[in-house]
């Protein structure tokens, strides 16, 4: 078994963990996407740290954008020849120049209470109720039609709303 990765404060949960809980939490990433963040989705900017998850990057709130630098800094793959830093992923897995496995991430933040399907659907169904389905498409990478049903589920009028004023602006309204 190969060197555990750094905590932090040491409270035992490594920055790896960290990091794929806040994203599943706040963002609700799915763990299969998640393990296969690349490094070139990860852009500092004047404000701090942004991600791309979908078309557009995503601003990363504290601390999940130190964590972010600090999984940058910090990840190594392990493979049956050592370290390796040759790679593209932000979760380095065990085999040679290959991401994480969602099912090892998976093992992670089950033993810290945190079950991804149930986490995941909670925080869409949270998010679709404040954002329009295009919104969610654009900053999760959801599909459009995949962001109007959890809209729809959520009972967000917003989605109702910005269908209603394209189509004013489609027949030239001049209200809209």
């Amino acid at each position: 078994m190969g060197p555990r990765p750094p905590t932090r404060e040491g409270d035992g949960v490594d920055t790896t963990t960290r990091v794929a809980g806040r994203l599943l939490l706040l963002f609700a990433q799915p763990l299969s996407r998640t393990s296969r963040i690349r490094l070139d989705q990860v852009t500092r900017t004047e404000d701090g740290v942004a991600l791309t998850l979908g078309s557009h990057p995503t601003d990363l709130p504290p601390p999940l954008d130190s964590l972010v630098l600090e999984l940058v800094q910090q990840r190594h793959g392990y493979s049956t020849l050592g370290r390796s830093d040759d790679h593209p992923w932000l979760f380095p897995g065990t085999a040679g120049g290959q991401p994480i496995s969602s099912r090892q991430l998976m093992r992670k933040l089950t033993a810290l209470g945190i079950h991804a399907r149930r986490a995941r659907n909670t925080t869409l169904m949270e998010l679709s109720a404040e954002l329009p389905a295009v919104v969610l498409s654009r900053l999760l990478g959801l599909h459009i039609n995949r962001a109007e049903k959890w809209t729809k589920e959520a009972g967000s009028l917003r989605a109702d709303y910005a269908a209603e004023l394209s189509r004013r602006k489609a027949f030239g309204n001049p209200n809209s």
